[in-house]
């Protein structure tokens, strides 16, 4: 049964046009420009994109792992789905920013499809398109969609979870396109073993008498099949067991499993479990973990607006009040109250929060609904509103993120490092200014992984972050210690040292060879 807040026999060719302008302009938000805004690389996506490139070229990561099912990287891991959807663009494309950020972006994209579909599908056309214009526009989506940070891989997919596990009421079959979303969701982020045991209980007891025995039953197969590799691995770290092959793919040892390092299981207990929810708490009020690259802070949109976080709650409240005309929507609602009960579990921030805000968005915008048939006509003006909100976002976004002084991206390092390359050096050095500085060296030389194994000299082989010294001709360390026939500095701690020619942040100068 549809809902009636607003009147819900909207033309279908006037749906159809107002749900394609709102995609054109979602997609626009997260594909435009994609390789230079963010400007510079962040290590993360550099790490996630060099061993994309790596398994393509060689079959390996850059630890040596062949076919890893979860990325050795820094040391402590790092989720490997994102690398492997990588591939294909990487192998069109070349490795570069673009070829590494368009998996993320185009999963964002999908999403918004999804989303709308799944809003139409519980409350009516009226509700799928307020629900639409509010992702759309939302600056947790569109940030999170224009950066490869490989853990919000994890939102699309349970999105995608929920919708077909909805789905599955009327078309059982539905419930294998649910299975695999929910068996690929552990190698986008580990925090979803925390999510699916709950989620995939109630889905079972909410699907009840309308499951049927083979769609269950194949489903189950193959969630298993695809869940199973990433739970041994998880479960060998757990126990210090070294790395071991299954199925052609690599197990490999972590120097640290980040599930210890992100949630309670690295201690702490009740005590832990509450200063996580706290943390979830300020970041709600807040709407910034002081991270730039997961929100802007609060006047510069946050992560669902200054106005989201009162009208999720009012769109919790009319979910909890008319659920029974509305049953589809208990799926997200489950979503919602599992994810927020996860938080506790988590050592917050937003990356590491993701799978709550795809179900606080879609409640806030649930709210904005009960808002537009309580304005009747003048529904247009918080539509107008919300659209000034995302010009001053994006002015501030690429004010922000789109040039110099973006510490978090490194801006211009890339063509430092292009421009020492191309000079053959016998030895180059790049300032631990910047975060793993070698990764950046492997991505932008395009390194043959079997060198960087055969040539690695670690700082700290067995740290959680490992640190490289030196990797063939290139260097790392300190500005002090800085030795080499060419030397990569950030332009605050060259000093009084000539430079050769300068990038963004970045400043080559020579070396004492």
């Amino acid at each position: 049964m549809i809902d009636k807040t607003l009147d819900n026999r909207i033309p279908r060719r006037l749906e159809l046009a107002a749900a394609l302008t709102l995609l054109a302009l979602g997609f626009a938000l997260r594909l435009a420009g994609l390789g230079t805004l963010p400007f510079g690389l962040n290590q993360d996506e550099a790490s996630a994109g060099y061993d994309a490139w790596a398994i393509l070229t060689s079959g390996m990561d850059r630890c040596g792992n062949r076919l890893p099912v979860l990325l050795e990287s820094w040391g402590s891991g790092q989720n490997a789905l994102l690398s492997y959807l990588a591939l294909p663009f990487i192998a069109v494309l070349g490795l570069s920013a673009l070829s590494i950020r368009l998996p993320m972006a185009l999963a964002g994209c999908a999403a918004l499809a999804v989303f709308w579909r799944y809003a139409r599908r519980t409350r009516g056309p009226a509700f799928g398109l307020t629900a639409l214009l509010f992702l759309a526009v939302c600056p947790w989506s569109i940030l999170a969609s224009r950066w490869a940070l490989e853990s919000n891989l994890l939102p699309p997919l349970l999105m995608a979870g929920v919708f077909f596990t909805a789905r599955a009421r009327e078309k059982p079959w539905s419930l294998l396109t649910a299975a695999v979303c929910y068996g690929l969701s552990p190698y986008a982020y580990g925090t979803a073993f925390f999510f699916l045991p709950p989620f995939l209980l109630f889905a079972v007891l909410w699907l009840g008498k309308r499951l049927r025995p083979a769609p269950f039953c194949v489903s189950l197969a193959v969630f298993s099949a695809l869940v199973l590799p990433i739970s041994l691995c998880q479960l060998r770290n757990a126990l210090g067991l070294p790395a071991a092959a299954f199925l052609g793919f690599t197990l490999p040892a972590l120097t640290e499993g980040r599930q210890l390092a992100t949630s309670v299981l690295g201690g702490g207990g009740p005590a832990a479990a509450w200063v996580n929810l706290r943390t979830l708490g300020r970041i709600l009020l807040t709407q910034s973990d002081g991270m730039i690259y997961n929100s802007l802070g609060l006047r510069n949109g946050g992560v669902i607006w200054c106005f989201g976080l009162p009208l999720a709650a009012l769109g919790l409240w009319k979910s909890l009040s008319s659920l029974r005309r509305a049953p589809l929507e208990a799926p997200m609602l489950a979503a919602f109250c599992i994810a927020a009960a996860s938080a506790a579990l988590i050592d917050g921030n937003i990356n590491r929060l993701n799978m709550l805000w795809l179900p606080l968005c879609y409640f806030a915008a649930l709210g904005l609904y009960v808002l537009f048939g309580l304005l009747k006509k003048w529904s247009a003006l918080p539509i107008a509103g919300l659209l000034v909100c995302l010009v001053l976002f994006l002015a501030a976004y690429r004010g922000q993120l789109g040039g110099a002084g973006n510490a978090n991206y490194f801006p211009g390092l890339g063509q430092c490092i292009a421009y020492v390359e191309a000079r053959e050096p016998g030895a180059a050095y790049i300032t631990d200014y910047v975060n793993q500085p070698y990764i950046f060296a492997l991505f932008y030389t395009e390194t043959p992984a079997e060198d960087f194994v055969d040539s690695v000299d670690y700082v700290n082989p067995d740290g959680a972050f490992r640190q490289v010294r030196s990797f063939g001709h290139w260097r790392f360390g300190s500005a002090e210690d800085a030795a080499g026939d060419y030397l990569i500095l950030n332009a605050a701690e060259a000093g009084g040292r000539a430079a050769l020619v300068q990038y963004g942040d970045y400043v080559v100068c020579p070396g004492s060879g």
